[in-house]
């Protein structure tokens, strides 16, 4: 609990935070949420136990909320248009993003399944536990390098890669390293930053960090 809590403190803003940084009251983000205008939380921490102090001891029982740092900014945004202008902002934002990776010479195509599917991940809260703070542009890119990485190495079953292919292949990964999040410590073994980023530098870049 102690190294999860830890985790969620540094890279993250608890709802509290989150209010205070916006300016706004709780009832105000539930709205938001329930309208399909702002993400819901990445993590929520059930608390049950105690609490010992001069006073005594006193039963707790409770539930603690936490967004990606990018929250505050989407928050901003979320205040001021609706649902369907923050999905088309979501969606030119991400193919922005794919544009520039592709300008890069770095294959980038959205998913097979098409953006409802990312927007309404976003809005779930999924893309905040697995990107370093949230953005959608750091969405777009965690998703076209994890497929770059995982054909390339055809999740990681190819013995070795041409000279070429280890190239592009040393960019996609330092670049998803920038885009991923640590994740947390129970989830970082089964997380495509352990296979795409670790493992494959591990496996074929001589473990360069």
């Amino acid at each position: 609990m102690r190294a999860l809590l830890d985790y969620l403190h540094t890279y993250f803003l608890s709802e509290p935070q989150l209010l205070f940084r916006c300016s706004l009251a709780p009832e105000r983000l539930a709205a938001l949420q329930s309208e399909g205008r702002a993400p819901l939380s990445s993590y929520k921490v059930s608390c049950a136990g105690a609490v010992t102090s001069y006073f005594g001891e006193q039963a707790l029982d409770g539930e603690l909320a936490w967004y990606p740092q990018a929250m505050a900014e989407w928050l901003i945004e979320a205040e001021h248009a609706d649902a369907a202008t923050l999905r088309a902002r979501f969606e030119r934002r991400y193919r922005a993003e794919l544009a520039r990776l592709a300008e890069q010479g770095l294959p980038a195509t959205e998913p097979a399944a098409g953006l409802d599917e990312e927007w309404a991940h976003f809005l779930a809260g999924t893309y905040g536990v697995c990107t370093r703070h949230g953005r959608v542009e750091q969405i777009a890119a965690k998703g076209a390098l994890v497929d770059l990485i995982d054909r390339l190495t055809e999740r990681q079953t190819r013995p070795a890669l041409p000279e070429a292919e280890l190239v592009l292949l040393r960019r996609a990964v330092d670049l998803l390293d920038e885009a991923e999040a640590w994740f947390a410590p129970h989830e970082r073994a089964a997380s495509s930053r352990a296979r795409c980023v670790d493992g494959a530098r591990r496996r074929y870049l001589g473990g360069e960090a």
